[in-house]
Parts: C-alpha cells; structure tokens; sequence
C-alpha cells in the first residue's frame, strides 16, 4: 500500500483536526489531505510521471510535508535534500538520482541557477521568482483524492546522506520500511491521536522525517515544525502549544539543558524527550529528566534502519540501564552483533560491530552497487546490513551502542573507543561540551586527544587529566587536551569529528 493513503484516511477520521502547524500557518487533515492532492495532481499536469524523483530542498515547514505527500501520492520518489549541502553536492544529489522536479524557497534560487542537472525540467518555488509558484501551482489544481497504487517493495522515498566519509550516499526506504518504521514507533513509544509532537530535527533527515511526521501522520496525531533549531523557540513552543513529544539529538538537549531561563518555560505537558543520533552522555540523562520533569529514552537507529532499530520503552516499571539505547525492536528487526575480523557473533557482554535485518532496513543504495555489495553479508540465509557502529548486548540483551568502527582509536597497540573517554569528560565540572578523537603520533600511531568546549575559566587541563586517571587505563587518558570556544556541528548537529581531526591533526 502506498503510505501516502495515511493522509487521507487520516483526513476521514478527523477533519478538523489540526494535523500540522508552522511559524507561518496551520492546517486541519482536511486541508492538509487536500493540499497534498492538489501539488501531486499539479506535478502530474507539469508531466512528473510515476517513478520520478522530485527533490525537495526546503526547511521544515508545511510545504516540505506537503510536497513530500504529494509526490507519494503522484507515485513519485521524494527525495528530501540536505539544506547544508552546497551547490557541487545538491548538483551530484540531483543528478545521481536523476530528479526530474525540484520544490525548493526563494533563498536558494541563485544556487539553483548554477546547478546543471539534465532530468531536472521542473522548479517548484515558495516566496521565489523562477519557475513555477509554489501558491498559485496549487491554488489552480484539481483537488481530486487519486492515490497511485504502490507495492510494499516499492520505492517510498530516497534520502542521501550528509557523506562526511565521501560522497553522499542515496539510501532507499519502500512503502514497507516506512509503515513498519512507523507502526513501531506509535506502538513502542505508546502514540495515539491525542499526542501532540514537535519536529525541530531537520526533515531532510529520519531523526525529523520518520521519528515524528511520518508517524504522526499514520497515527492522526498534531505535529508542529520549526525551521531550524532554537533552543528558546523550542520551549515556547513546547509551552504554547502544549506539546507531549519532542525528539532530539543530544547536543539539543545539551543545548536546552546549558539555556539561561530554561525553568521559566512552562513545560509540564512533556511527557517524553527522545534522543538518538548519536551517544548522549550519561551525566546529562539524569539532569534532563529532572530539569524537564520527564522521560528522556534514547533510541538508536540510522538512515539505512528508517530509523527504527533498537529503543527504551516508557512507563515507571520499565527497566533502563544508564548508557543504553534499549533493547532491539524484535518484532521488526533482528540484531546480530559479531567479530568484525573474523565475521563470528560474539557471546552477551562482548564488543563487536552490530549488524541488523528486518523490515526498517534498507533494500540498498540508489544506484550504487558497488556499496551495496559492501554494506550487505549473507549469514545464514539472511541478509546483513552492517552498521558501522560498536556495541555489545547484556545479559538482559539491553543494546550499549560503544562508538563508531571508523572511531575508534589505536593507541600503541591498545584499542580505545572515544566515547568511554567522553563520558568521564561529561561528568567534570565545568566542562560544557567535550569530544575525543584521534591524532597523529609518531612513537604510538595514534594518540587520544580531547577536545573540550568550558563552561567557565575555572577548567584545566591538569584537572581533566586527574579526573580521567581515576576512571581509566593510563593509555585511555588523553594525551593532548585542546580548549575551544565550540564544537563543530554536522547539518543534523552531531559534533563533526571529521572537521575537528582535520583542524588538529
């Protein structure tokens, strides 16, 4: 089934509902199931035929969910495109992808004008000049309700990403990866039609696109969406419009945690804060929860898992264990987690790379075999995503995710994953922000380096040095400690340790 027909049957069990809110406006499932259907009944007018890929680089915001369901609904591709990339990577998107339409606002036309993209026939433009207007494309069609028929295999929609290690990568997500992606939310996390979300995890992204809109579509819940990340837009929005939900990635919740004021907000309607994308420090798990009197469940997934892969459960009789994204999501996924020299599963407790199968994971990349015979391991009868990320199961078979395959460091022979090192970090005073990375080091190959954003003057380098001794092995203690005025940030605002190696190295 095509997982657009979720609009309108959503549009059919509560018209006037409010289905989703911007800065700029607001729309019931009604109007939104109608709006949808006018842009894919324009885009088909304009000649985008099913099958083709219609590239949406646009923030958050009404218009991108509109244009995303719409091109569904047309039987097209949406393929939603990251708003950091610049010209040279939003040309290779579009090219590689081979898309026929691009919706995109006003303020990037000038880029646009310099990408040379041979299927690109078509500009949909919000508050722009060129091409085709965006208001007046879907004021002047017909708002018939056609859903093109689509297969649970088929192509849902492609999303590349961000490519700090190369190229971006176009991952494909089918009709099913996305209903089990979203069916798993709003059954795991315990969603119905009473929730209200907030989406500030950008869109061009699954933590924005398939951890609150598409859900909340399937689930006929209110979604609100900010264009870009505020931490004082953030609790007013969470105050004004009473919102129960919000996903971030840690560095947001650190950011909400570190803002002046925050208590002033009320905030009582949150029920959950959820975190992934990448570890969230121990010592801020505890301090969320008490600062926003709420649940903060860490999941972890990945594009190639849409996301949904492994997640804690609400409710006070839930056992979490500090450090872990929960457990698998068994009714979707299988985990294995096995030796990444010698391909062997590893027993409860022991450390090795996470492989996953099941219905959220991709069925490949776009166009890239290469990768995909890369990505992909047959162990017994089954098909392999491996993730690139270190974990071990407990006893309990709770998921402790360690840190990155490409991460980890090697330091005179002895293995020394960062994020062990960071959590000491997080847990001293006085430190704001910190990461750890790998640099050069003539006598040990790689050395263990931090890099450490301070609250205040009163941070040394001695002191951090004499903390990490107390917790850790002397070749896990850093031998190199660099003060910054801030970390680098990835368009999803992860830190961008590729940026950090490059200023240290």
């Amino acid at each position: 089934m095509n997982f657009a027909n979720h609009v309108d049957g959503a549009a059919r069990d509560a018209p006037e509902k409010t289905a989703l809110s911007d800065p700029e406006r607001s729309v019931t499932f009604e109007q939104f199931a109608t709006e949808t259907s006018r842009f894919a009944n324009a885009i088909a007018e304009l000649g985008v035929a099913a099958g083709d890929r219609v590239a949406i680089y646009l923030p958050n915001g009404i218009p991108f969910v509109t244009a995303y369901f719409g091109a569904m609904k047309r039987g097209a591709i949406p393929l939603p495109v990251n708003m950091r990339f610049g010209g040279q990577e939003i040309e290779y998107v579009l090219e590689d992808a081979g898309a026929s339409a691009v919706v995109t606002s006003g303020r990037f036309e000038d880029m646009l004008d310099d990408v040379e993209v041979v299927a690109l026939d078509h500009r949909i433009v919000v508050d722009g000049e060129s091409g085709h207007d965006y208001d007046d494309l879907l004021a002047s069609a017909d708002d018939e309700r056609t859903v093109y028929p689509r297969k649970e295999a088929e192509l849902a929609d492609l999303m590349y990403t961000s490519g700090t290690t190369g190229r971006p990568k176009g991952v494909k997500h089918t009709h099913r990866n996305l209903s089990t992606n979203a069916r798993g939310l709003v059954k795991y996390v315990e969603w119905s039609e009473h929730e209200t979300g907030l989406t500030v995890c950008p869109c061009f992204h699954v933590s924005g696109l398939h951890i609150t809109v598409t859900p909340f579509v399937l689930a006929g819940a209110t979604n609100h969406l900010l264009p870009s990340w505020d931490p004082a837009t953030t609790l007013e929005t969470i105050a004004d419009r009473e919102v129960s939900y919000v996903f971030c990635i840690p560095t947001m919740v650190i950011d909400l945690l570190n803002f002046d004021g925050h208590e002033e907000y009320d905030t009582s309607s949150l029920g959950v804060i959820g975190v992934g994308g990448a570890p969230m420090p121990k010592e801020r798990i505890e301090a969320t929860e008490a600062a926003f009197d709420c649940e903060l469940l860490e999941g972890y997934g990945m594009t190639e898992t849409t996301p949904l892969a492994a997640i804690n459960l609400p409710g006070p009789d839930v056992t979490r264990k500090p450090g872990s994204v929960g457990q698998p999501t068994r009714e979707v996924v299988d985990l294995r987690v096995e030796n990444p020299e010698t391909g062997r599963e590893v027993a409860r407790e022991e450390k090795g790379e996470v492989l996953w199968h099941g219905d959220t994971v991709t069925p490949g990349y776009f166009n890239d075999p290469e990768r995909n015979e890369a990505a992909f391991v047959e162990r017994g009868g089954k098909r392999w995503l491996y993730s690139g990320d270190i974990g071990r199961l407990d006893a309990e078979g709770h998921l402790f995710i360690e840190d990155r395959v490409d991460d980890m460091i090697i330091t005179g022979g002895e293995n020394v994953y960062p994020r062990e090192v960071e959590d000491v970090l997080y847990g001293i005073d006085g430190v704001r922000e910190a990461a750890v990375i790998d640099t050069p080091d003539d006598r040990l190959g790689q050395s263990v380096t931090a890099i450490v954003v301070p609250a205040d003057g009163s941070l040394s380098a001695d002191r951090i040095e004499g903390t990490v001794r107390e917790h850790l092995a002397d070749y896990k203690i850093p031998r190199r400690i660099e003060f910054v005025d801030e970390l680098p940030k990835t368009s999803t605002r992860k830190t961008d340790k590729v940026a950090l190696r490059e200023r240290f190295h």
